[in-house]
């Protein structure tokens, strides 16, 4: 899915600048950067918050 693709170079500097990194930001929602459905969660939660901006 879209969602399961890595991040683009904008979706990270998103990341950067509102929550200091993918770590701070899965951490701050209790998921796991160690654990790939978090992540893929954690884009999802990402690409959604980004496209209501």
């Amino acid at each position: 899915t879209v969602d399961a693709a890595p991040y683009t170079a904008e979706e990270k500097q998103w990341l950067n600048r509102h929550f200091g990194g993918e770590f701070k930001f899965l951490m701050a929602y209790g998921l796991s950067i160690y654990k790939e459905e978090d992540r893929e969660e954690g884009r999802h939660i990402v690409r959604a918050m980004m496209a209501n901006e």
